[in-house]
């Protein structure tokens, strides 16, 4: 399995190919990697409790990679081998930035090189206008994550530039808003026979369902592919119908919104990128940008 490393000298070249095939290939399996927590949430911490910590763990720390693997409604993918790509964010620097030391180690022992980043890797915001412009290019797209509140929320935070919003009912009217329809595999899993209550993580599960996927896990472009392809395995095996899980991420399960929502465009705005919000009647700026 091969990854396609996006970069700064090469993003332009990467995002036109993806935006030749997004109208095809409308399911997007997602994964991001981030330094881990500044707060842990108890198990039994109520929906508002762990949406507060989401927040502040988000708002406090910087993406590091953008993981995306492209698939079409009977689950192939573009190409038989460079079938993901992974953006690398330059944003984060270990000596300054916020952190957890565990994570950090964990993503070293995982490939990632903090330095080749520092050097090579690509803005957040100019990746965060640049993914605008692919979202707007196509309409009806269908997100794929697994225990993907974490990934939904550095998403939303890459394509806004903005904290996360005060409330738990904000962000998934955001989420909804910008993403449209969005799966986690992880919840669909507990209602499988077999997939113990899908209380199990990504590889383990994978490999329950028979996938062997050679890469290295804790790599977004890698865990993105593995989240698409136990997608389809799940979706196939149990004869799942996905519309009966829009929505719903693993943790959030009372409190998502149960119904699709169509994902809304990015305007301009005068000599700044903007973005509106209907269903909050507000509008977010883009600084920095004309």
């Amino acid at each position: 399995m091969e990854v396609r490393e996006v970069w700064r000298q090469n993003i332009a070249e990467e995002l036109k190919l993806m935006l030749e095939l997004i109208r095809r290939y409308r399911y997007i399996a997602v994964d991001t990697e981030f330094p881990g927590f500044l707060r842990s949430t108890p198990r039994n911490a109520s929906k508002e409790e762990r949406y507060r910590d989401l927040k502040s763990n988000v708002d406090s720390m910087k993406v590091i990679q953008l993981g995306i693997t492209l698939f079409d409604e009977p689950g192939n993918m573009p190409f038989p081998r460079c079938c993901c790509w992974q953006f690398n964010f330059c944003d984060f620097d270990p000596a300054k930035d916020a952190h957890s030391e565990a994570s950090l180690e964990l993503l070293k022992r995982s490939g990632i090189d903090f330095d080749k980043m520092r050097r090579q890797g690509l803005e957040a915001d100019l990746c965060s206008i640049l993914l605008q412009d692919l979202l707007n290019s196509c309409r009806g797209l269908r997100w794929i994550t697994f225990h993907g509140l974490y990934d939904v929320a550095y998403l939303l935070k890459l394509l806004t530039g903005a904290p996360l919003p005060d409330t738990l009912h904000g962000f998934l009217i955001l989420a909804g808003s910008l993403l449209g329809r969005c799966y986690d595999v992880k919840h669909i899993a507990r209602f499988c026979d077999g997939l113990l209550g899908g209380e199990t993580g990504l590889v383990k599960m994978s490999k329950m369902m028979g996938i062997e996927l050679a890469g290295t896990h804790h790599q977004a472009g890698y865990d993105s592919l593995l989240t698409g392809l136990l997608f389809w395995a799940i979706k196939m095996a149990f004869r799942i119908d996905e519309d009966a899980f829009v929505g719903i991420l693993y943790g959030l399960e009372v409190n998502c919104i149960r119904g699709p929502m169509t994902a809304m465009p990015f305007h301009p705005c005068c000599s700044r990128r903007f973005f509106v919000a209907p269903p909050f009647g507000r509008m977010i700026c883009f600084h920095g940008f004309s």
